[in-house]
């Protein structure tokens, strides 16, 4: 919002520069995030105003909170109407059918008007919060809304059908050209003022052009209404349109100001367009707003929590400057609070409005009691900490993602969208419309802005939550996904980095396993499910206990394409429900450091292609019983050398006894078993 500082004080005076006024709002909670110097000796004030504090959406608002910083007298602006002989109910009627929608509803009417250009006065206060004047009937509603905050509406009353307004829900179907000029398509989820035929304004959020103040309006019917707060939020976010009354009435419009609002307005037109106000105001109301609501201060409690001594009477000082009308009674204080402050509903609001007006920078660092309030992590959340923990050892960074996506991105894997999305029924917009099926996609943009920013070695993990279709809601699972590409390590003088591949993935798989203390984990290339977006030779599911758990792999050079990502890239995706569960009943075992020597055998062997090393170290294992302690693969050959269809694999056996030193014969002994298990199981022959 921007303000004027020489229209601000008008409204209370002040001898602050414009940049001790930016300082001393700023500090109190009033953010003020630009200030612009004018030709006419002002400044523009761009005010950021927090969704609670909607009362400083005004120039009167903002008023407040400088007579509570510095003292002063407030100059509301005058209100006081003169009213003709003819009754209001003559000339108009009013209907509310969605009382929900708008609870109250006001309205004058005033005739004989000359809709002209403004005053030279009012011409320049409305440029001086960046406001184009439109017409003598249009800006004083846009005065009226910068002074009071609360947005109102001028019809063209002989332009409405039969002299009426009715509030209800848009028809199925229909549509109207509002003031910015562009047909609007609506629905039934939008609230509308329309006439006997046919919407007239978009209730809230913006007028109907068709029924727009011209140079020929000599009637005019002033809208003042309060209008449900999420209602009018949908309305404008589906249809991408904000306006100063939107701005207003989504964060919460204060329904007690309506009649001051519209008799300013009414007011003004009178003296300055000229014309006759009608007597009395149309209000029809279906709920009865409270004017205010009492709260209990403890003084002893705010002192406490914000670790300075302040007087009692200090208190009631500044909650009565800010309106909040406050009597000391005992060891309290009662505290009237008004209606356009709906944000305070408790002792620590109060305390809070204590604290920030009294100043933040006049409270002790020290003496503040603190609260003990102990961190407790539940047996899941050490868990997955301990995934995240052992990620982060092996060198990725973690990736915080945000649980919705563009389901655009969905389709750039390959993957059909038919029914596998979540849709949001009130999307924030369309490039987050969905809620995530995959951890893929957010990792990939992650990853291709580190590559266009330069850097040659990507290392990212994210545990978080993806989304399926259910009844009756979605259901929801944890997922960890891994993203790495480009150089295996740093470079260094004294060897060329290697590039990350497909074993460098695995094998951070397996110390992710090995750590959790998670055994009976395999990779299967005869895929059930097989991922489009995934190389098929270079690509495996992963299978806990026979179960599918996850895949990984080498994303397809047709993905990389559409990604626009030029490195060979490498991905995996878990469940890690099934994980935590093996975590939580795991128990960590430890062994002393063994006493006796151990006896090392190569093993090298020639076996059919399909056969993977996993298939043979499982038999290895099995044959090799308690006295053999570790079984590696440590080389891998399939070229000219050996026979078409098979390959050679050699493997490192150490043998150990826990209670004494092993001689030759028992280890050829078990060694022999165990070539002759490869060969039955495989056909496999030794080298």
């Amino acid at each position: 919002m921007k303000i004027s500082y020489n229209w601000l004080k008008e409204f209370i005076d002040f001898n602050w520069s414009v940049k001790e006024l930016a300082g001393k709002l700023t500090f109190a909670g009033v953010e003020i995030e630009g200030i612009e110097e004018l030709p006419s000796g002002d400044f523009q004030l761009d005010l950021e105003i927090t969704p609670n504090r909607p009362d400083c959406l005004s120039l009167l608002g903002l008023a407040r909170e400088i007579r509570a910083l510095n003292g002063g007298q407030i100059n509301v602006p005058g209100c006081q109407v003169t009213e003709g002989p003819q009754d209001v109910n003559s000339l108009a009627k009013i209907e509310v059918e969605d009382k929900q929608g708008c609870p109250r509803y006001l309205a004058r009417v005033i005739t004989g008007v000359k809709v002209a250009e403004s005053p030279e006065w009012l011409k320049k206060k409305l440029e001086s919060i960046g406001l184009r004047p439109i017409n003598n009937v249009a800006d004083i509603t846009n005065l009226a809304l910068y002074e009071f905050g609360h947005p109102l509406h001028a019809f063209d009353l002989d332009k409405l059908s039969g002299h009426k307004i009715i509030v209800r829900r848009a028809k199925a179907g229909e549509a109207m050209v509002t003031l910015d000029g562009t047909e609007r398509k609506l629905t039934p989820e939008y609230l509308v003022i329309a006439d006997s035929n046919r919407p007239a304004a978009i209730a809230g959020i913006m007028g109907g052009l068709e029924s727009e103040i011209s140079s020929t309006t000599k009637n005019v019917l002033l809208e003042s209404a309060y209008f449900d707060p999420p209602l009018i939020r949908r309305g404008s976010r589906d249809l991408g349109l904000k306006s100063d009354a939107s701005y207003r009435f989504e964060r919460g419009a204060d329904p007690n100001i309506l009649e001051q609002a519209v008799n300013r307005a009414a007011r003004l037109i009178s003296e300055i367009a000229g014309g006759q106000i009608a007597k009395g105001i149309i209000d029809v109301s279906a709920k009865k707003f409270p004017a205010d609501w009492e709260l209990k201060l403890r003084p002893e409690k705010a002192c406490s929590l914000l670790g300075a001594d302040i007087k009692p009477e200090k208190m009631a000082e500044i909650l009565n400057a800010l309106e909040l009308k406050s009597k000391i009674s005992g060891n309290a204080i009662n505290v009237q609070v008004p209606s356009f402050r709906a944000d305070l509903s408790r002792e620590a609001d109060l305390i809070e409005e204590i604290g920030r007006i009294y100043g933040y920078d006049n409270l002790p660092a020290e003496g503040i009691t603190p609260w003990p309030v102990p961190g407790v992590q539940r047996p899941r959340e050490k868990a997955v900490e301990k995934i995240v923990d052992s990620m982060v050892f092996q060198g990725f960074c973690q990736h915080y993602g945000l649980p919705l996506m563009d389901p655009s991105h969905y389709t750039k894997l390959g993957l059909a969208r038919e029914d596998n999305l979540v849709e949001l029924d009130n999307p924030l917009s369309s490039d987050l419309s969905v809620l995530r099926p995959v951890l893929l996609p957010g990792l990939l943009e992650a990853g291709q802005r580190n590559l266009n920013n330069g850097l040659n070695r990507v290392r990212l993990f994210e545990c978080g939550l993806v989304f399926a279709p259910g009844k009756p809601a979605p259901s929801e699972s944890l997922k960890l996904g891994i993203l790495a590409c480009g150089e295996r390590e740093n470079q260094s003088w004294d060897r060329k980095p290697g590039i990350f591949d497909f074993f460098d993935l695995k094998g951070a798989l397996e110390f992710l396993f090995e750590s959790l203390k998670i055994k009976g984990v395999c990779y299967s290339q005869n895929y059930k499910n097989p991922k489009p977006f995934l190389h098929p030779g270079r690509s495996v599911e992963l299978l806990l206990d026979g179960a599918v758990i996850g895949w990984a792999g080498e994303l397809d050079a047709s993905v990389l394409k559409v990604w626009d990502i030029k490195e060979k890239l490498y991905c995996s995706e878990l469940e890690l429900e099934p994980v935590l569960k093996l975590m939580a009943g795991a128990v960590s075992q430890f062994s002393e450091i063994p006493k006796f020597p151990g006896v090392k055998r190569d093993l090298a062997i020639m076996v059919p292609r399909p056969v993977t090393s996993r298939e043979i170290l499982e038999a290895v294992t099995k044959t090799g019983g308690a006295i053999l302690e570790r079984a590696e693969l440590f080389d891998l050959y399939a070229g000219d050398q050996v026979e078409k269809g098979q390959k050679s694999l050699a493997f490192s056996l150490s043998y150990r006894h826990p209670e004494r030193t092993l001689n030759d014969a028992e280890v050829n002994q078990v060694h022999q078993e165990i070539v002759k298990a490869l060969k039955d199981k495989f056909g496999a022959g030794i080298r």
